[in-house]
């Protein structure tokens, strides 16, 4: 008899574990994953990266070149060879950096990021794809609420600190959405964004100009 109820229990317990296996496997299969859904490129950012990597290019060859204006025996003075090559130099430099400020906030794409179908209000997760100093891409996380209204030229926002809730939903959508191979951050207050917002863009970034806080 007790051979037959302990029988019965490791039965019942096999039951219970496989209802409760298939019920997890339901949920998770259930469960919505974050998708993301492309609203815009920016309509020079192939333009943008090949500037980007000239001016790079042109500065480090110009660099590379200093050392041959002090090589070798030449009429010209070493004071004029200093000025040339900080001439060279100085205005290589500074063309590059003007290049690196003027297109660092400039958005390269633009996504959605959503469960089950794409809904656009101020609480609506999106990526913004800028470039870094060699022209790689750069993707930020922000909420549409976080944008304001920029007063600096070649800007369209800069970003306000999120809520509190904003910024415990951004650190759930990374988790699961980040990867090493593409890297996502949470966008920082006081990180600028340019965008077209004049000519041919779709009706979901249409929607997302007017779910910031304005546009300059």
């Amino acid at each position: 008899m007790n051979t037959i109820s302990a029988t019965l229990l490791r039965n019942a317990g096999r039951v219970q574990l496989l209802r409760s296996t298939r019920l997890q496997h339901r949920f998770q299969s259930t469960q919505a994953v974050w998708q993301t859904k492309e609203i815009y490129q920016g309509g020079l950012a192939k333009a943008a990266k090949v500037m980007k990597l000239a001016s790079v290019a042109s500065f480090v060859g110009a660099s590379c070149a200093v050392p041959f204006f002090f090589a070798g025996e030449s009429d010209v003075p070493s004071a004029a060879r200093t000025i040339l090559a900080v001439t060279t130099i100085g205005m290589t430099g500074s063309s590059t950096a003007i290049i690196t400020w003027a297109l660092r906030p400039y958005i390269t794409s633009l996504k959605l990021v959503y469960k089950d179908h794409p809904q656009i209000d101020p609480h609506t997760p999106l990526l913004i794809e800028t470039m870094t100093f060699l022209a790689q891409s750069k993707t930020r996380l922000v909420f549409p609420e976080q944008l304001a209204p920029a007063t600096m030229p070649l800007t369209s926002w800069v970003v306000e600190p999120p809520s509190e809730s904003l910024a415990s939903k951004a650190q759930q959508i990374l988790s699961q959405i980040n990867s090493s191979q593409n890297k996502i951050t949470i966008a920082q207050p006081g990180d600028q964004f340019y965008a077209h917002s004049q000519g041919q863009i779709s009706a979901e970034m249409q929607q997302v100009l007017a779910a910031t806080k304005g546009i300059q």
